[in-house]
């Protein structure tokens, strides 16, 4: 590559002896890779933007999905204009979900900074959310929740299972919201949720397929809402997320939309790709084909 590809590394993740032998092996099979270690969160943006002033024509997040997510808002900002870098991922988390939408190989390392300093971009859509970016899954309701009170140090130790294994402890004493969708030119659709997600991508909450019909190169979001009902459980809604469009769902509500927005009688727990918002009304909309993401061959 002419310019110069910058690998935006989650501070936490430098020191990882896996991380370092990754890096030096990329460089020496001849890329020309410049680090850089943001200190926090909203260094993450400057960091990107400096990247871009010093000629970088792709720029890679390193980390878990928070990280990509950050970087992939800083390069798209307010969405008005879509951004002439291109974005590699290098996933460092503890799910790594959208690495696995995306299929890298998440246990290989040297293989994903290869794949995303070498590899072809392509354009990809970019989910909105109250002028907020995210490119995988915004978790709604109570997976959100889940997600916002799970321990750290749980989360190392379980992986993904850290997610189930406080979902079971939680969901006896769990208040569903009740609320409605409102669709431009539709009758709103009023109901009580316990779990929603908005994907852009298929997977959330540590390796579960939350949106199994989105995809990141058709313009539109995904919404799948398990409705609150007596007698549900997680065998059921598991069934029903196999053929989500099937009109006899009895738990699942799944459609596909350009915009919508989610109004809650209470403030809705939002995990926008990692990082957690709580709002009463949440607007979603979609950049078509706005971003151009490095995804394996």
């Amino acid at each position: 590559m002419s310019e110069t590809t910058t690998l935006i590394l989650h501070r936490k993740s430098a020191d990882r002896p896996e991380v370092k032998a990754a890096v030096k092996a990329v460089i020496k099979s001849g890329v020309k890779l410049r680090v850089r270690i943001p200190w926090n969160k909203k260094d993450k943006a400057i960091v990107v933007k400096e990247a871009i002033e010093a000629g970088a024509s792709r720029v890679i997040a390193g980390g878990g999905d928070g990280t990509i997510n950050a970087v992939a808002d800083a390069l798209v900002g307010k969405g008005k204009k879509a951004p002439r870098v291109e974005l590699g991922i290098l996933p460092l988390g503890t799910a790594n979900d959208f690495a696995r939408g995306c299929g890298l190989p998440s246990d290989n390392l040297e293989e994903c900074l290869r794949i995303a300093c070498t590899g072809t971009a392509q354009a990809v859509d970019v989910g909105r959310m109250n002028k907020r970016n995210f490119i995988n899954v915004a978790s709604l309701g109570f997976g959100a929740e889940v997600t916002a009170t799970t321990p750290q140090d749980l989360k190392k130790k379980l992986g993904g299972g850290a997610y189930t294994l406080m979902g079971l402890a939680k969901v006896r004493n769990f208040q569903p919201y009740a609320g409605r969708v409102l669709v431009p030119g539709k009758e709103p659709i009023e109901g009580a949720m316990l779990i929603a997600a908005v994907g852009n991508n298929r997977f959330a909450g540590g390796g579960f397929e939350v949106a199994p019909k989105a995809s990141m190169t058709d313009g539109l979001l995904d919404l799948a809402v398990i409705n609150h009902a007596t007698g549900i459980n997680l065998a059921a809604v598991l069934g029903e997320l196999k053929d989500p469009f099937n009109e006899n769902n009895r738990y699942l509500l799944y459609r596909q939309w350009e915009e919508f927005t989610l109004e809650s009688d209470t403030p809705l727990h939002c995990n926008l790709d990692g990082e957690p918002v709580s709002k009463r009304s949440l607007r979603f909309s979609v950049l078509r084909r706005h971003l151009r993401l490095v995804m394996p061959s």
